[in-house]
């Protein structure tokens, strides 16, 4: 396993009461745009505003999500619009999207560990649907709660998404841990009274989550996986 002594006791601690354990997609399942990168998304979605629509956030950012938000304090129809637009682009980019390495490990030591496995994602449900069939992972996932709304205020950070998932599972919230790689993902977590494991795939990102208590913090979805087996769940 990779990280220090106390990097591995934080996830123990974490995974050893975990019965229900949440995945981000972008990230911990994928790389959505690997084939398809982010920008160009962004691009494609700028598109649709007219001049004095885009804000300079929209004008600069190179993240689809914020292009979106950007369009729902401007106007709801351009919402509806740019979501729809974006879910499309989301679902062509699950062609050339690139497993993480790992997360099948990781569905399998939840099977083999007795725990119940949920997606939930700011990316459109069919487009991660539509990645969990391409690649074979739709029976090694219980349950699916992504954007299918044009509010981002249903994204996290917000808890809705993690509080609907939580509600379906009818899972107990201090049984339950969240695997996202942004600090938005462990606001959310915090937010919705679960346990958060930051997955730190970039430079900098075990010192920001660590930073804002995440439970705990992997370089690899490796480490994960090894716990899962390592914690069975009680009979």
């Amino acid at each position: 396993m990779t990280g220090t002594a106390s990097d591995r006791a934080a996830l123990a601690a974490v995974v050893s009461r975990t019965r229900y354990l949440l995945l981000d997609f972008d990230g911990p399942v994928c790389s959505i745009f690997a084939g398809l990168p982010a920008p160009t998304v962004a691009e494609e979605l700028r598109k649709l505003f007219t001049p004095d629509q885009l804000t300079d956030t929209a004008k600069n950012t190179t993240d689809p999500i914020e292009v979106f938000i950007q369009a729902a304090e401007v106007d709801p129809k351009l919402a509806a619009r740019v979501e729809a637009e974006m879910t499309g682009l989301e679902v062509a980019a699950v062609a050339t999207a690139k497993p993480t390495p790992y997360v099948h490990e990781v569905l399998a030591g939840c099977r083999e560990s007795g725990r119940t496995v949920a997606v939930v994602s700011n990316n459109s449900a069919q487009a991660v649907n539509s990645y969990l069939d391409r690649h074979g992972l739709s029976d090694g996932v219980g349950l699916v709660v992504a954007r299918t709304s044009h509010d981002p205020a249903q994204l996290k950070p917000s808890p809705h998404l993690l509080e609907i998932a939580v509600q379906k599972l009818a899972a107990d919230p201090a049984a339950t841990a969240l695997v996202g790689d942004s600090l938005t993902d462990v606001e959310a977590a915090h937010r919705a009274g679960i346990a958060s494991i930051g997955y730190a795939n970039k430079p900098g990102k075990r010192d920001a989550m660590t930073e804002i208590n995440a439970g705990a913090v992997i370089g690899s979805m490796s480490d994960l996986a090894l716990s899962l087996r390592a914690y069975p769940l009680p009979d």
